[in-house]
């Protein structure tokens, strides 16, 4: 099986303060969209894989469904999940602000994670795809972070240091460095060009966990900027 893009590597290094006693949740639901998912090519071999890496690092993780995903979230609320599907379950997000799980968990200190388009542009819900576009990241973040533009990024030191297999490469929905510094953001950037970046680890000035934006892309299978 082909290497999983060290992406892991940040999840272990940069919250240092984290204790990993806990499971890391790996988000696949076989009943979203039919199994596949937004731009993400064989999410459920990613959610493996996933998996199988991170026990490689030593720490626990489990593949977890959309139902299983509030349980996770309501015993593990420093915890860490990674949707691997690109669309997220209406179960943590429907647009809702404040309503929303996943709103204050990531301020009580949770980790989320995403692997796909443009996060929270789109949730599922009952069978079928809802689209919020950028009032998704308006109602979790307060503003949109994510730029619908096509940026050629570097590794940065950061990057370099806690995933070195990264390379320079196109990302189609970078997040833009200016909104996250006008608004008073807390980040990490792992590759950028001065203005864009992806991956990148970020926090509103409310929040006490993160959200980490991995390798996103809009127009083709995700999957092949992942293996290495």
């Amino acid at each position: 099986m082909k290497k999983l893009f060290c992406f892991v590597s940040i999840i272990v290094l940069i919250f240092v303060s984290f204790s990993f006693g806990q499971d890391i949740a790996v988000v696949y639901d076989a009943s979203v969209e039919d199994g596949g998912g937004i731009v993400v090519q064989n999410p459920k071999q990613l959610a493996d894989l996933i998996v199988e890496k991170l026990e490689e690092k030593k720490l626990t993780a489990e593949i977890v469904d959309s139902d299983a995903l509030i349980e996770y979230m309501n015993a593990n609320p420093k915890g860490i999940y990674v949707l691997a599907q690109g669309t997220t379950p209406g179960t943590i997000f429907k647009n809702q602000g404040k309503n929303d799980l996943v709103y204050s968990w990531l301020r009580d200190g949770g980790i989320g994670a995403m692997i796909g388009d443009f996060p929270f542009y789109y949730y599922w819900d009952k069978g079928e795809r809802i689209e919020p576009a950028v009032g998704g990241q308006q109602s979790v973040f307060g503003f949109q972070v994510t730029q619908a533009v096509q940026a050629e990024v570097k590794p940065t030191v950061l990057g370099k240091q806690y995933i070195p297999s990264l390379k320079n490469w196109t990302t189609d929905r970078p997040l833009g460095l200016s909104v996250l510094r006008q608004n008073n953001f807390e980040f990490e950037s792992y590759a950028d060009d001065g203005t864009y970046a992806d991956p990148i680890a970020f926090r509103t000035n409310d929040m006490e966990g993160w959200y980490i934006n991995f390798h996103t892309s809009c127009c083709g299978p995700l999957y092949r900027h992942m293996i290495k």
